[in-house]
């Protein structure tokens, strides 16, 4: 399915130019620029002439810019952003002259460095002594103007010790300081900056971003810069124009729009979805940390410790340990881990992380239930064993057969009465939607069985009746129907909860745990969120059995996905009389900050409205 990238125009948040007396030293008017690409690829010279011959050779034009205009004014720091294939680099290329617009027109007023490809001529075989004096030349400088500044090449570059050394045996980044430094030797009016501010590594990247900023507040240099980075250009740049798929979709202080790139750019969905996270972005403001919680570690391991200390102040008795090499073990866990009001910890194929094992020394739990699918954690189950403190050690070890392995982990509860009425089904294949049902599992006591490929009904309708649950939550599509129609005729109410997309049926399981579960008994009860991202799973292992234990739900917002965005910002407001506080689990690599603050506003804007 293509994507959905929006491009129309935004807005257009630029001051009145009229009143701008500062001289203009770039001005693009109505530039658009259309290359030509061969309608079909042709392997040789005769083919060539037959098409010519035969008039079937055509081109068709990309349009890699489309009327775009703006000014520069002298001392203004222009910011360029965009996703990838945007035009950004085409434009700077304009500018710099490298390229001749198809239409409209660019004036430049002042002498001009372009820092667009570096490294462009430098010659591998030679050394970097030689390719110092053979960039200059190329950049127009004389032989004695490179005499005067050598040093200072060679220091800004930090190469002294490799001078000698043939360029073909330096490092890419190595060779972009030689060029930055070059390039940056003199004072230009003008400097154009094409993604230079990526070299090497932080430091240099550090060093090269001062060197700009030295030409900027000692030299007035006017710069225009495009980066990826959006923080490095609200932080360096006064104005900025967002270019997507060759087309403006808003201009105005880098602030603002920066702000509206970091919320829409990258992301897809409907004309309507974005328009409605616009208006979120323009209503928003800055949000303190005491607004929200963060409930995070150094890693996956260090947030299931602090969900365990944040909702078993007082300790626990028991614990349920999960191999973390597979979210279903976690899955598997989350009614067990309600039933015995446990946190859930995961350790690695390995080992026992750290902070894991300090958390188990501290508090010294009486019986740890130990998950593991697929017999991976040999060691950490052994090791588990050996603990001082000699703790009553259940392994609930499998053979790779999800179904079997949940079975066993049913017949335990059953032997011991842990279990309600009610028992949820799921697939290995349905990974968010999984997560987002842990909470209900956990709150409700369910068992949980996890399928992955072919089962046996026989034994499944045998659990059920051993058990007496009388209703099924079968979770997603990935479950095979034939599960639904057994239990059924067996006499078991079933509900299937599988929305048209996992981010729907995510926000469908959230809501119903929030219905059916209760708020803590000190009110200020708050919803957990967390991104549907599959690189956020290992940090929500324990949100589970945290968020059954603190009466919440856990939202999983797509950060890719406006649509999704914007469901999810209607969810917030819909439960803001069930919701007091968003609790955000993990780094802001999952949930970014600007994300974390449209939702905090509207849940305050809701609660506000009543």
């Amino acid at each position: 399915m293509p994507e959905n990238v929006n491009t129309s125009s935004l807005a257009a948040a630029v001051e009145d130019l009229s009143e701008d007396n500062r001289r203009t030293m770039v001005k693009v008017d109505h530039v658009s620029m259309i290359f030509n690409m061969a309608s079909e690829q042709l392997n040789s010279l005769k083919e060539y002439a037959i098409q010519i011959a035969r008039r079937k050779l055509f081109f068709e034009g990309f349009t890699a810019l489309d009327d775009v205009s703006f000014e520069v004014k002298k001392g203004d720091v222009f910011g360029i952003i965009g996703t990838n294939g945007s035009g950004k680099s085409t434009m700077l290329k304009i500018i710099a002259g490298v390229l001749e617009p198809t239409k409209g027109t660019c004036e430049i007023n002042g002498n001009i460095a372009p820092l667009i490809e570096l490294g462009a001529g430098f010659d591998t075989e030679l050394s970097a002594r030689e390719n110092i004096y053979l960039n200059g030349a190329l950049l127009g400088y004389s032989k004695e103007f490179i005499n005067d500044h050598f040093d200072e090449i060679v220091e800004f570059a930090e190469i002294e010790k490799f001078l000698d050394m043939p360029l073909k045996n330096y490092s890419s980044g190595m060779v972009a300081r030689i060029a930055f430094a070059i390039a940056t030797v003199i004072v230009p009016e003008i400097l154009v900056v094409d993604e230079v501010l990526s070299v090497g590594d932080f430091m240099f990247q550090k060093k090269c971003e001062d060197r700009i900023s030295e030409l900027i507040e000692k030299h007035g240099v006017t710069v225009l810069i495009v980066s990826h980075s959006n923080a490095q250009v609200e932080r360096l740049c006064n104005k900025v124009i967002w270019i997507e798929k060759g087309h403006t979709r808003m201009m105005g202080d880098a602030a603002s729009v920066c702000r509206v790139y970091g919320g829409l750019g990258g992301r897809t969905g409907s004309a309507e979805a974005e328009q409605r996270v616009f208006e979120a972005l323009q209503r928003s403001g800055e949000h303190e940390e005491s607004d929200f919680s963060t409930i995070a570690g150094d890693d996956a391991n260090g947030t299931a410790v602090q969900l365990a200390y944040r909702g078993w102040e007082n300790g626990f008795d028991t614990a349920v340990v999960v191999c973390a090499s597979t979210h279903i073990n976690a899955i598997m866990a989350n009614g067990l881990a309600g039933a015995v009001d446990a946190p859930v910890l995961p350790v690695k194929p390995d080992r026992i992380p750290d902070a894991v094992a300090s958390i188990l020394r501290e508090t010294k739990p009486s019986t740890i239930y130990f998950v593991d699918a697929e017999r991976n954690a040999v060691e950490p189950l052994a090791a588990l064993e050996r603990l001082s403190w000699s703790p009553a050690i259940i392994p609930f070890v499998g053979d790779g057969s999800l179904f079997d392995l949940s079975l066993g982990i049913h017949r335990h509860g059953i032997e011991r009465g842990f279990w309600g009425d009610e028992m949820m089904i799921v697939d290995f294949d349905d990974n968010p939607e999984s997560l987002a049902a842990a909470p209900l599992a956990s709150a409700k006591r369910c068992p949980v069985i996890a399928t992955r490929g072919a089962i046996s009904y026989d034994a499944l309708e045998s659990a059920v009746h051993e058990a007496g649950h009388n209703r099924a939550l079968v979770v997603g599509h990935a479950a095979d129907m034939t599960i639904d129609d057994r239990l059924r005729k067996r006499g078991i109410s079933v509900e299937r909860i599988a929305c048209d997309t996992p981010q729907k049926t995510c926000i469908a399981l959230c809501e119903r745990t929030l219905v059916e579960t209760q708020p803590p008994q000190n009110g200020g009860r708050e919803l957990c969120v967390a991104s549907l991202s599959l690189s956020q799973w290992p940090e929500l292992l324990g949100c589970g059995a945290y968020a059954a234990k603190q009466g919440s739900a856990l939202l999983l917002e797509n950060p890719t996905d406006l649509d999704d965005i914007d469901q999810c910002l209607d969810f917030v407001k819909r439960s803001s009389t069930q919701v007091d506080k968003l609790a955000f689990v993990g780094k802001e690599s999952g949930v970014a900050r600007l994300d974390r603050e449209l939702l905090v506003e509207a849940l305050d804007d809701a609660r506000a409205r009543g």
